[in-house]
């Protein structure tokens, strides 16, 4: 079974635990809470939530900005804004009894680098708006972002708590560049990430966020030489690869200790959600045309090949 890491907000604490997908449900209603817009004649229920972390390595990653929406029945959309995990395991909204659609985004406000947007939202029951994010620059390296989205049926005199699991947004690469004589300059750059990623699309079963086909602007991933080559580009964060497009493009401009300027091309595998790339090149072994393949090293992890040398970062 798939495990993923539960984040206790009330407790401010984290745990690992089990998958549960199961909504919980209590008759511990809050006392004396304002039923808002929804008139109790009509049946309601109460719906708070709780996060959990979809890989480990996350556990202690920060969060500084939460936007939930929640759509459904009798053509309900709430939308919910708030600055921590601790702050918004407070949040208990009354609803009219019915199922829902709760949408999470989470690091994805215009202070973390990023843009969201959404469709004008329908009448249609059960129905999400669509949701994009995108980077006000896509060569910011913003910090991590996650998602996810859940269903729960709202149950009269109930309070139901809905499991939201955290996917990572964001693809992270990795490149270190040895050999690189003294004096010699290279600027790496990729093509072929998406523009945006839409949060309400589902990718594979339980898991969301799709690539746009649209292509964002080339992302410069920074400058190598002699003295930043063993560490040179560290976890650099950008959008997986657009939808319909079978790899990845890296761009080597090479300004040599002899003044001469060359432009290298690599082509790497397509870079997917939350995943990470690690790519160890020897200068000397650099060539105009370099075809990179890929090892899985573990679920979360690729060591990308070149000359068939393979980074393990257990080993680092």
């Amino acid at each position: 079974m798939k495990k993923t890491y539960i984040l206790l907000m009330a407790a401010a604490a984290l745990i690992l635990g089990a998958c549960h997908h199961a909504t919980h449900y209590t008759d511990d209603l809050p006392e004396g809470e304002d039923t808002g817009k929804y008139p109790a004649s009509t049946g309601l229920g109460f719906l708070g939530n709780d996060l959990a972390w979809e890989e480990i390595a996350d556990v202690k990653s920060e969060i500084t900005h939460l936007k939930y929406t929640v759509t459904g029945a009798n053509e309900v959309l709430e939308e919910k804004e708030f600055s921590s995990p601790a702050e918004a395991s407070e949040w208990m909204i009354p609803l009219p009894v019915g199922e829902y659609d709760v949408l999470v985004a989470a690091n994805m406000d215009k202070a973390n680098g990023f843009e969201l947007s959404e469709t004008v939202p329908t009448k249609s029951t059960l129905t999400l708006p669509d949701t994009y994010a995108k980077l006000t620059n896509a060569s910011s390296n913003p910090v991590q972002a996650w998602n996810g989205i859940a269903h729960v049926e709202v149950l009269e005199n109930k309070m139901a708590t809905v499991h939201l699991e955290l996917d990572r947004l964001m693809a992270l690469f990795t490149l270190k560049l040895i050999n690189v004589p003294e004096g010699t300059v290279i600027d790496v750059s990729m093509r072929n990430a998406a523009h945006y990623v839409t949060l309400t699309q589902e990718r594979e079963a339980g898991h969301w966020g799709v690539p746009s086909e649209e292509i964002s602007d080339d992302i410069i991933l920074g400058r190598l030489d002699e003295n930043n080559a063993a560490t040179a580009i560290n976890e650099f964060k950008v959008f997986p690869t657009a939808t319909g497009l079978d790899k990845t493009i890296l761009m080597f401009h090479i300004k040599t200790n002899h003044d001469l300027e060359l432009d290298y091309v690599g082509e790497a595998p397509i870079m997917e959600n939350g995943k990470r790339y690690i790519l160890e090149m020897d200068y000397e072994k650099l060539s105009p045309f370099m075809y990179i393949t890929s090892v899985a090293i573990n679920d979360w992890t690729d060591g990308w090949s070149f000359a068939g040398e393979v980074l393990n970062p257990e080993n680092n």
